[in-house]
């Protein structure tokens, strides 16, 4: 789920309120309502399409998503393998 700091005045003040935002977490039960995804797999970030420099804070947003992402994919192969064997 993208553009959360245009979601939510709260982490548009700070990334750092992302998973503690309401509407964040109003906007994922959406997300979940409409493409039928377990909540555990939306992953809120903030797009770089205006800033010219890295922050720490979207990385950290980004980094985690991709981390999660990975981490079931995994899973996923390794479920597959077993599967097959």
């Amino acid at each position: 789920m993208t553009h959360v700091d245009l979601a939510c005045p709260l982490v548009k003040e700070s990334l750092q309120n992302t998973y503690s935002s309401k509407v964040i977490k109003r906007r994922m039960q959406e997300c979940r309502n409409k493409l039928g995804v377990p909540m555990n797999c939306i992953f809120p970030v903030k797009n770089y399409d205006e800033e010219i420099d890295l922050d720490d804070n979207v990385n950290s947003l980004i980094l985690n998503a991709l981390k999660h992402i990975v981490d079931i994919a995994d899973d996923y192969v390794s479920n597959s393998a077993m599967a097959v064997a």
